[in-house]
């Protein structure tokens, strides 16, 4: 082969990575894919014991996922016509509360009382869509009323209270493991042929495979699966996305948007009745309490897989990687002994980038992505920053709040209850002092570092992006020294962004030789 022949192929194969690559990115889902990628393998590498992409580790998080996932597939639906609904929590909420009530109290048999959960579902989407569709209020405005008045409506119907131990048959829509009854009969001798060498597999392979199999899981993916069937193939599924793209264009072109809207909102409470199910059966009774806080995450869920709030684009797969990735950092913040209410906060900034990356997919600006790599990075920098950073401040403020007290008394005030909580006896003192001492160069580093991270967005430029992500890849020696090996999941991802934000100009310009979009 001749040297030109040779750089042509060259040059041919580095063209149709290029054009790979934009492909790639091109679809919604590309970046929740690629973030759980990267934060799998560096979870499996920071982490001892089983491994992260083990079988059963890999079922736990699917079941986990289940009902959350649920709620966000009908969500999507309803963003990508351009809509919201802010109620999904509180209908979860007060199914799963009625579902268990008529159970145990009215004496409904267990698949009437299931009936009557999904059918208020139904009703209540059927009123959410009226008044969108046909009476023209907005949608944030019907949902977010919706969100207390389902919520209350379940504490009133219930009196607030938790219903007796849910009837087995719920266990169908989550804990039930089909295999166990197979195992069962295999142990007992009760299988021949074919069925006795197959339960002699589960049997053999139960700890490490079989044992995390659940319904929950199949009813999950098995959901996803026929909903984009459904999308795909339908004329409804192509009307959802016309609707979301022009609502105007679309009534114009024919279509009975009012219709299809009211659908839309029947299927998403049809969707949090369903997820209400799966919670309960893997809950040991009903309360009307379940499900707060679930529409952010719903939301969360589809914005972080690539689903435009203003309408038009998204994927129900994108949504389905989404709630993993959610499920994968809230995973991280727990083993990282963070408080429930930091989750809710990390929630709220990756709405935030999520909402980034859609506008950055529209202006087709490289620099606008270089930047949106470099809030990702800083982002990951403040995940690393929050495990010493909330021991260290909790300690110091626990301090402060003593010495407060302390001064207060010994001046004779007479102290509060609550005042009188926040004095310390000598040993929580040292312990206390301990705490921040011994946490104060972890803060140190990852604050410089979150720090440099931020001023990576206000600046950025090819060799600063390489610096930087070598500085998160070498954070993670020090760091993991001082006992915060969690974090190096989210110094990996972060490094990853910065590094891949070197040579988001390059590809930009390469795309456009080829005369493709690039955005």
């Amino acid at each position: 082969m001749t040297d030109v022949s040779r750089q042509h192929a060259q040059k041919t194969f580095a063209d149709r990575i290029v054009l790979a690559l934009v492909k790639f990115f091109k679809a919604e889902w590309s970046g929740a894919f690629l973030a759980i990628l990267i934060l799998g393998i560096a979870i499996e590498l920071a982490t001892t014991g089983r491994p992260f992409f083990h079988p059963s580790n890999l079922m736990t998080i699917l079941n986990n996922s289940a009902a959350i996932g649920i709620v966000a597939g009908g969500m999507t639906l309803v963003i990508i016509t351009a809509g919201i609904d802010l109620s999904v929590g509180s209908v979860m909420g007060m199914t799963a509360a009625l579902t268990g009530y008529v159970a145990s109290f009215w004496g409904f048999p267990p698949y009437l009382a299931i009936m009557t959960g999904l059918g208020i579902g139904l009703a209540i989407g059927a009123f959410n869509g009226s008044l969108v569709a046909y009476f023209g209020i907005p949608a944030f405005i019907v949902t977010l009323a919706g969100l207390s008045i389902w919520r209350g409506t379940g504490h009133l119907s219930t009196g607030a209270q938790a219903s007796p131990k849910l009837p087995e048959t719920f266990d169908y829509f989550g804990r039930y493991n089909p295999f166990s009854g197979l195992r069962a009969a295999y142990k007992e001798g009760e299988l021949t042929g074919f069925w006795e060498r197959f339960g002699a597999f589960v049997d053999d392979n139960w700890i490490n495979f079989f044992r995390t199999f659940q319904m929950s899981m199949l009813i999950f993916v098995g959901f996803f699966i026929v909903l984009t069937i459904i999308i795909a193939n339908t004329r409804y599924g192509r009307w959802v996305y016309a609707i979301g793209s022009n609502e105007p264009g679309a009534r114009q072109a024919g279509i009975n948007t009012p219709r299809y809207t009211l659908l839309t909102y029947m299927f998403c409470s049809f969707s949090a009745a369903l997820g209400a199910l799966l919670f309960l059966g893997r809950a040991p009774y009903a309360k009307s309490d379940y499900g707060q806080m679930w529409e952010l995450d719903a939301i969360a869920a589809v914005v972080i897989g690539g689903t435009s709030l203003f309408g038009g684009r998204g994927s129900l797969w994108g949504t389905f990687m989404g709630v993993i990735l959610l499920k994968l950092i809230n995973n991280g913040l727990t083993l990282a002994q963070l408080d429930t209410f930091w989750q809710m906060v990390v929630t709220g900034l990756i709405i935030l980038v999520a909402v980034g990356l859609d506008i950055v997919r529209q202006s087709k600006n490289p620099e606008s992505v270089r930047k949106l790599l470099g809030a990702i990075a800083a982002v990951m920098a403040f995940l690393s920053l929050m495990t010493p950073a909330s021991i260290y401040l909790g300690a110091k403020v626990a301090l402060l709040e003593n010495n407060a007290a302390v001064a207060l008394k010994e001046a004779g005030n007479k102290l509060a209850a609550g005042q009188n909580a926040r004095l310390l006896s000598p040993d929580e003192i040292s312990q206390f002092q301990t705490a921040a001492s011994s946490n104060l160069v972890a803060v140190l580093l990852l604050l410089a570092l979150l720090i440099a991270a931020c001023l990576f967005v206000l600046r950025t430029s090819r060799m600063t992006s390489f610096v930087l992500g070598g500085v998160f890849l070498a954070m993670i020696i020090p760091v993991s020294m001082l006992g915060y090996q969690i974090t190096a999941p989210f110094l990996v991802l972060g490094a990853v962004a910065l590094l891949g934000s070197a040579f988001v100009h390059a590809l930009f310009a390469k795309a456009r030789t080829l005369d493709v979009n690039a955005a």
